[in-house]
């Protein structure tokens, strides 16, 4: 089983829904007698500049003063939650939108913004709820179904997220964001070519909009098609020689092709983002495949540093220490990685191969089995399995387990050559 690598797609619209909507003005007609001073009004509405702290100060003081109507005060809270949010504070915030919509139940800006505070701490069924207030208040609310769209996204439900990305596309058929991250969905869903097509429509409405580029060329290697692929990702860098994920998603393309090519484009991809954890775990691979173990171990020590909680990152070191003969060094890491993750049914294969090769053939088998068990249509789980129970004796069990791995996979060499050595027929 070969090692994950990571391809990084380019976000754009969906990072933006989580912004608050601007702060809305007082209507001076609402407004009671004996206002408070214009500096105060002027700050918490946002027509001056304020820090995130001066803005909600300047909406405490005016909510403290009691002068104003219930559908001004509900804007005030509305405003110092936009500056919570600006702030950070996004529960701070929630609280105000809450507020805002207990005064003023059709205070449709409230929901939205309460909605994005919600995204931004990842409370997508809050979020949703929100969104689906500001819709029922106005049906045509782009910024309602894009934002629900996204919720919809982080639960993971692409097919609801498509739908809604589809309504803002019929409130405004040019809006770009939305073809963007409606890629996103379908290429998550394994949708290729309607993700490619999202994003040419993407492009054709932003002709400089470089992480389309990037997104329509991982869509295009995923379909297998190499040469596409590479010419978006070298747009991409034309358009932003800066665009790091491009050059991380070109390095994916020459690894296992020309390894020295790929190593020089996550070497550029490292030097334009050093916290890419993902550049320096793929950069370890190549490094790996070319037999640079050393490198390779660094790389992957940066990459778990970046982000320790990465399940691939542990295993993929694993396998180097294993290719050093490292062997208890290879089970630290793949112990690590199915701690992280205990279904994770390659780090159980490597794992298997750790101990099949130190010997440990009954370690090995327990393993194997928990591979095949997660992954039943894995030839190299069952054709490993084989060759373990063949060691400890089980002649049957070992056969069966290789024709298995051969019918499932009939290129993979390994069960084919082991069941001519036990002068067995394939079928």
């Amino acid at each position: 089983m070969p090692p994950p690598r990571f391809r990084l797609a380019g976000f754009g619209f969906a990072a933006l829904t989580a912004a608050m909507l601007g702060a809305a003005p007082l209507p001076v007609r609402a407004q009671q007698s004996g206002a408070a001073p214009a500096s105060n009004e002027a700050r918490c509405t946002g027509q001056t500049t304020a820090t995130p702290q001066e803005q909600a100060q300047a909406c405490t003081t005016l909510l403290d003063t009691g002068r104003y109507t219930a559908q001004n005060r509900a804007i005030l809270f509305s405003n110092r939650g936009i500056a919570y949010g600006k702030a950070g504070d996004y529960a701070r915030a929630i609280a105000d939108f809450s507020e805002a919509i207990r005064v003023n139940p059709n205070h449709l800006r409230a929901y939205v913004n309460r909605g994005n505070a919600q995204l931004a701490m990842r409370d997508f069924d809050g979020a949703i709820a929100s969104f689906d207030q500001a819709i029922r208040l106005d049906p045509k609310n782009l910024m309602g179904y894009m934002g629900r769209a996204t919720a919809y996204d982080g639960k993971g439900d692409t097919v609801r997220a498509i739908a809604d990305y589809g309504q803002a596309l019929k409130v405004d058929p040019n809006l770009s964001a939305a073809y963007f991250n409606r890629g996103l969905a379908y290429r998550r869903s394994g949708d290729f070519d309607r993700a490619i097509a999202d994003y040419d429509q993407a492009i054709r409405l932003n002709p400089r909009d470089v992480a389309a580029y990037n997104n329509r060329g991982i869509a295009e290697a995923d379909k297998g098609d190499r040469e596409r692929a590479l010419s978006d990702y070298e747009q991409a860098i034309k358009l932003d020689p800066n665009y790091a994920l491009a050059y991380l998603n070109r390095g994916l393309l020459w690894q296992g092709k020309d390894d020295d090519r790929a190593i020089a484009d996550f070497d550029k991809a490292i030097a334009l983002s050093p916290d890419s954890a993902s550049a320096y775990n793929n950069r370890g691979t190549a490094w790996n495949a070319k037999g640079e173990f050393e490198r390779a171990l660094a790389d992957f020590d940066k990459a778990i540093e970046r982000d320790p909680r990465n399940p691939n990152f542990y295993d993929n070191r694993g396998t180097v220490w294993r290719n050093k003969g490292r062997f208890d060094r290879a089970i630290e890491d793949y112990d690590k990685a199915i701690a992280l993750a205990p279904g994770f049914a390659r780090a159980f294969y490597n794992r298997a191969q750790a101990h099949y090769l130190a010997g440990r053939f009954q370690q090995a088998l327990t393993d194997a089995d928990k591979a095949a068990t997660l992954n039943a249509n894995s030839a190299a789980a069952l054709s490993l399995r084989g060759l373990i129970r063949e060691k400890l004796g089980a002649r049957e069990a070992a056969i069966a387990d290789l024709r298995q791995a051969a019918t499932l996979d009939p290129t993979f060499q390994q069960p084919a050559d082991a069941l001519q050595r036990m002068g067995v027929a394939v079928r």
